[in-house]
């Protein structure tokens, strides 16, 4: 039986066999624990410069939606998976899933010991590595968090005005989901720029709130720099809300820190508290923000992850800023924290 490999930077190699397209893939390797919502993750924007392994062990044991994308094509660099229906014969639906992967250049490699893959990015942390046929890789490692992953995904979107709400939102696009973006446009009438928009250009006066989306990669990266020193200059002019990569950048904005995480948070299983409720929320992001680098900047800690204590919310109410980890849009995912949207509405109205 053909074999393909997914030899990680420590050297350590797992085998499996190959499906999805035929080249070889190189990045930074990463876990979901969802169990439902492949489709949704594997055209999720924030895995841009990842590939992705699913520690469910079925995959693609449903048909194919093409209305659950969240970007026009996959964005994951390859797939790794234990039962993958593509290869296994499930007929139609897994049929769909290898044609799409084929399609969009996308290599998996299926019958792998995910559960031993996932124990060992644990135990050792999130790292380079590359999907090959080959057992031995000479090349060199690309530290792909360390590219421009933000422009990857937004370079070739135009500005939009969507929705007819009574508030008008300033929506700055850091590589949204269209799930979340949908769920702004229920609720207010948006204006969608771009990270890379003359910011100049913008009187922020002329909207009720500005909004920062979710979006891959190193929040400190260079090129968000003019998005993070704009949303410095709204602060306390016009309320500001953020989710995912648009919660870290509000707290750089505040001169706050983030980090990379050992192994992220990626999945729709993880547990926040506020210390008297919990809620179950959808994640994926491998940076956090520095709680310590909080301290009088404003920002007060609303809610953090019950298993390890990670920033999952964040209000300075005197100015109306409030922002949130994790992905109220779920898609997919529990829905737990769906009311984050119409609370929005409230505070503007505040």
């Amino acid at each position: 039986m053909e074999r393909r490999y997914v030899i990680l930077e420590d050297g350590t190699v797992f085998d499996g066999v190959p499906y999805g397209a035929d080249r070889e893939a190189q990045s930074e390797i990463v876990f979901t624990t969802a169990m439902t919502g492949y489709l949704e993750a594997i055209t999720d924007p924030s895995y841009e410069g990842q590939m992705l392994v699913f520690a469910s062990p079925t995959i693609a044991n449903y048909s194919l939606s093409a209305g659950k994308m969240e970007l026009e094509r996959a964005r994951v660099s390859g797939v790794i998976t234990r039962d993958a229906h593509s290869v296994l014969g499930a007929g139609k639906p897994g049929d769909e899933f290898e044609e799409f992967l084929e399609r969009n250049g996308v290599p998996g490699v299926d019958l792998v010991d995910t559960r031993a893959l996932v124990r060992h990015i644990r135990e050792k942390g999130a790292m380079k590595a590359v999907i090959s046929d080959s057992k031995e890789f000479h090349g060199q490692w690309v530290d792909t968090m360390s590219l421009d992953l933000v422009g990857r995904v937004c370079r070739d979107r135009e500005e939009a005005t969507m929705g007819s709400g009574r508030l008008k939102c300033l929506y700055i696009d850091v590589g949204s989901k269209f799930s979340l973006r949908e769920q702004m446009a229920r609720r207010f009438t948006l204006h969608t720029v771009n990270y890379d928009h003359d910011f100049s250009a913008i009187d922020i006066d002329d909207y009720d709130l500005l909004f920062i989306s979710n979006g891959p990669g190193d929040p400190a990266h260079q090129s968000l720099r003019p998005v993070v020193n704009f949303v410095q200059s709204c602060i306390g002019r016009v309320p500001t809300f953020g989710v995912c990569l648009g919660h870290q950048i509000i707290a750089q904005a505040y001169g706050a820190s983030t980090r990379k995480m050992k192994f992220g948070h990626r999945g729709s299983n993880h547990a926040v508290t506020d210390g008297r409720r919990s809620i179950v929320t959808t994640h994926n992001h491998g940076y956090a923000v520095d709680p310590d680098t909080l301290k009088g900047t404003g920002l007060k800690v609303l809610q953090w992850d019950v298993n390890d204590g990670t920033v999952e919310a964040m209000e300075d109410r005197a100015r109306n800023v409030y922002s949130v980890q994790y992905h109220p849009e779920a898609s997919p995912g529990p829905h737990d924290a769906s009311a984050f949207f119409d609370s929005l509405i409230e505070r503007v109205g505040d």
